[in-house]
C-alpha cells in the first residue's frame, strides 16, 4: 500500500515538472517582432518605388546603362570627295587609337611598325602614298597632328580629324632667270615662250620652253638651227634662214653660246635670204 501510494506521489510530480517546464518555454519562446515585420514591409515598400522610379526613367529615354568615359571628344573623317563624317566620343581613352575602336561606325586598318600604326584606309577608302599619291592626315583642333594614333593623347573637349590629302605635287624650283623667247614664223605670227631658267645658254633655255622644238646640224661650234617648230628655213634649199636677235638687236653667237640673262628677250626669226 505504501509503495502504490509513493508510486502515484512520484507521477504527481512529474505531471508538475511538466507543467512548470511548458509555463517557463512558453514565457521564453522566440515572438514575433511587429515592428521588425513593419520595417520589412516599408522595405519592400521602399524597393518597389525605386522599381517605379527606375521604370520612369526609362520610359523617359534614358536606356542606355553603360557608364560614360570621362573625356567627351569629336572625330571628324573628311574623304576624297570633301563629306565630313563626324562621331561624338565619350572615352577613358588615353591615346587616339582606343578612342578610335570607340566611334561608333569608325573603321580603318593599315601597316603595322615599331611606332604604332600606319592608317591607310578609313571607312573603307584608301589613301596609299605609293599607289594613291594621298595619305590620311591627322589634326588636332585644327593644328597638324604631331603623332601616330597610337601616341597621340587623348584631351576632353579636343577634336581630332582625319582627312583624305592628296600628296602635293613638289614643283622643280624656278629658275633665278626670267626671260622671253619669241619665235616669228615665214607667215609673220609669232610664239612667246616665258621661261624662268637657270640657263648660262640660250640652248639650254630653249629645251626648256614648253612647246618649243627644234633641230639642225651639230657642228664644231655648236648647232645650225634649221627647222623651229616644224617649219624648216635652209639657205641652199629654202633661201631662208633662222635669225636670231637680243632684245631686238642683232645676236652674234650661235645658240650654244649665246649667254643668258635675266629680263632679256631672245627672238627666233624665219627670214628669206
Amino acid at each position: 500500500m505504501e509503495k502504490k501510494k509513493g508510486l502515484i506521489i512520484g507521477v504527481a510530480a512529474l505531471a508538475a515538472l511538466v507543467v512548470v517546464f511548458l509555463i517557463v518555454y512558453n514565457i521564453n519562446k522566440p515572438k514575433p517582432s511587429s515592428g521588425s515585420s513593419s520595417s520589412n514591409q516599408q522595405t519592400v515598400a521602399d524597393n518597389s518605388g525605386s522599381d517605379s522610379n527606375a521604370d520612369n526613367s526609362t520610359e523617359g529615354g534614358n536606356t542606355d546603362t553603360t557608364a560614360a568615359g570621362s573625356k567627351n571628344i569629336t572625330i571628324e573623317v573628311k574623304d576624297s570627295d570633301g563629306n565630313v563624317t563626324s562621331y561624338a566620343v565619350s572615352t577613358d581613352a588615353d591615346y587616339l587609337r582606343q578612342a578610335m575602336d570607340e566611334a561608333d561606325g569608325l573603321t580603318y586598318s593599315g601597316t603595322e611598325s615599331d611606332w604604332g600604326m600606319m592608317v591607310e584606309v578609313v571607312n573603307g577608302e584608301q589613301a596609299i602614298y605609293a599607289e594613291d599619291n594621298a595619305y590620311w592626315a591627322f589634326y588636332v583642333n585644327g593644328e597638324y597632328g604631331q603623332y601616330g594614333i597610337d601616341s597621340q593623347p587623348v584631351n576632353d573637349g579636343d577634336t581630332y580629324s582625319i582627312v583624305y590629302e592628296p600628296a602635293e605635287v613638289i614643283a622643280e624650283p624656278e629658275g633665278s632667270k626670267h626671260i622671253v623667247i619669241e619665235v616669228t614664223g615665214s607667215d609673220g605670227n609669232t610664239v612667246t615662250y616665258e621661261v624662268a631658267t637657270d640657263a648660262d645658254f640660250l640652248r639650254q633655255a630653249m629645251d626648256e620652253a614648253e612647246g618649243l622644238t627644234y633641230d639642225g646640224t651639230e657642228s664644231d661650234w655648236g648647232m645650225m638651227v634649221e627647222t623651229v617648230n616644224g617649219e624648216q628655213a635652209i639657205y641652199a634649199e629654202d633661201n631662208a634662214y633662222w635669225a636670231f636677235y637680243v632684245d631686238g638687236e642683232y645676236g652674234q653667237y650661235g645658240i650654244d653660246s649665246q649667254p643668258v640673262e635675266d629680263g632679256v628677250t631672245y627672238s627666233i626669226v624665219y627670214e628669206a635670204a
